[in-house]
């Protein structure tokens, strides 16, 4: 296997993308995990293609010299620890995205923090490495439950990527910042980083651009000079998928137009697209990028 060094001196155009690391995340779930309201949810995976899914991912990422945080769910633990274990073997991070895929703003407080405890003890448990960073299912930190995050320090969780600064039907905080910054809560500066999706600037509004749906639907090249323009500003930009988002072939869930149009569009090419841009830009785990950069002690 190529070494990440080997790799970036084969990129083209090598000398016109700015040095620097942006994350590359991905959240690890069954093909079933959604959070739309209304909808019945299998009680198995039943014929999953999720370790094809993942051997591609850990795959693609050797062969583009990327280093990744995978926020693990901890029913993934408990059903495939070989997979999780695999991560680790491959010089990635695991982090939690909760134990169930339930939303947290539908949690109570006390509720969130057994959910993210028991998924962080099994993850450790399978792992044998500290779990410091968290992602809730769905974006699921909003305004209302922003205190939940007090809940992540209390376990010893030491960044939150869980905060989506845009306005949609199911999540977001429009006017949160965009930058790594330390969140304030009830007056108090917390001792966690909150590590932000990334977003474009449009006409009105924020956009969210490299990650889910909004990296099926925007075109690759599009998705490539935003990245860069943030990278010329000396910003990291943030990719993430889901397993089932590179496979056309996987099982899916029975949606109204709308739900099946933001879960499905365009995955048959969301695995060559994101070959194309992990081989054009550099991409490391979300702690490294803290360590390097905002001075994680972990």
């Amino acid at each position: 296997m190529p070494s990440p060094e080997t790799v970036r001196a084969r990129r083209g155009d090598a000398e016109s993308v700015p040095a620097v690391d942006n994350m590359l995340t991905f959240d690890i779930e069954e093909w079933f995990h959604a959070n739309y309201d209304g909808l019945a949810l299998p009680k198995s995976a039943g014929g999953s293609n999720f370790r094809a899914n993942m051997d591609a991912l850990l795959r693609l990422c050797g062969e583009t010299g990327s280093k990744a945080t995978f926020f693990v769910l901890g029913t993934i633990g408990e059903q495939y620890p070989d997979v999780v274990k695999a991560i680790v073997r491959e010089g990635h991070d695991v982090a939690s995205h909760g134990y169930g895929h339930e939303l947290a703003y539908r949690q109570t407080f006390e509720q969130f923090y057994a959910d993210v405890k028991k998924s962080v003890d099994i993850l450790e448990h399978v792992t044998g490495t500290k779990v410091i960073g968290y992602r809730a299912p769905s974006w699921s930190i909003v305004a209302r439950n922003l205190h939940y995050l007090e809940a992540l320090e209390r376990i010893g969780i030491k960044y939150d990527a869980s905060i989506f600064p845009v306005k949609t039907f199911l999540y977001g905080i429009p006017e949160a910042p965009t930058h790594v910054h330390k969140p304030i809560v009830g007056g108090r500066e917390l001792d966690l980083f909150e590590v932000p999706m990334s977003v474009m600037n449009v006409p009105g509004r924020r956009v969210g651009y490299s990650g889910g749906f909004y990296f099926r639907l925007f075109p690759s090249f599009l998705i490539k000079r935003t990245i860069e323009a943030a990278n010329r500003q000396g910003r990291s930009a943030i990719v993430y998928l889901h397993p089932r988002e590179i496979d056309a072939g996987e099982r899916k869930l029975v949606l109204p137009y709308k739900e099946h149009f933001i879960h499905y569009y365009n995955v048959r090419g969301t695995k060559a697209k994101l070959e194309s841009v992990l081989r054009r830009f550099r991409f490391v785990s979300v702690t490294d990028h803290l360590r390097r950069c905002h001075g994680l002690q972990a």
